[in-house]
């Protein structure tokens, strides 16, 4: 009886050397920051050849790349939805929770080396850009799709920069990770800070209920004769 293999034995070695590689040059990076992780240390912690790990990855910035990538990108099950599902009369809170939240989750997978990067991403321009366009910018941008409906349906101020909302949120998620992380007792739980944000941010750029009211009844009566 022949015996049928689903794939060569040294395939499946690689792919399983390529992922403790990953794995370890994630927590590398990390503890000894982008300069400081050697291409030795991490296949010592990975197990794994030093040879190997250039046979797969070229170099320690491929690997960095691809380390990046593995960590921040969304889930598949999270992609973004395509803008032909924007809809005008989303709550503005709502849409700014929603990306608070995936964006927090995004950032607290390896949050060590989200600081890490912070502070000698200088080093890595290349890395920096492949990160910011690559990975976040699209759902930044989505974010401001979204909100740019909900101000055309007259949710959100017509002078409110709606990037400018995009970088605010982002900006508030990232310093209640790095508050919990550097202290260990804080004055309020992470769900307060984060409602406490999106409150702060809606009150901001909501357009008034009696000013949308106003808005309602002129485009109902049309333009004046």
């Amino acid at each position: 009886m022949a015996v049928h293999t689903s794939a060569p034995a040294s395939k499946l070695l690689s792919a399983s050397a390529r992922d403790r590689l990953l794995d370890a040059a994630a927590e590398v990076f990390a503890r000894d920051g982008l300069v400081g992780a050697t291409t030795r240390e991490i296949a010592r912690s990975a197990g794994v050849n030093e040879v190997t790990l250039f046979r797969l990855f070229n170099s320690k910035e491929n690997l960095l790349a691809v380390v990046l990538e593995r960590v921040f990108a969304l889930p598949s099950e999270q992609k973004p939805a395509s803008s032909g599902a924007l809809a005008g009369g989303e709550c503005v809170a709502e849409i700014l929770q929603e990306y608070a939240e995936k964006y927090h989750a995004r950032l607290s997978r390896n949050f060590a080396l989200v600081r890490v990067m912070v502070g000698e991403i200088h080093h890595h321009q290349e890395h920096e850009r492949k990160v910011m366009s690559g990975i976040f910018r699209p759902e930044r941008e989505r974010l401001v799709e979204r909100l740019c409906a909900a101000q055309k349906a007259g949710g959100i101020r017509a002078e409110v920069d709606l990037y400018i909302v995009a970088d605010q949120v982002g900006a508030f998620v990232f310093m209640g990770l790095l508050r919990g992380a550097c202290q260990k007792k804080l004055e309020y739980s992470a769900k307060s800070y984060f409602q406490a944000g999106i409150d702060t941010i809606v009150r901001a750029i909501e357009t008034p209920v009696k000013a949308r009211a106003t808005n309602r009844a002129k485009a109902k009566a049309g333009p004046a004769s």
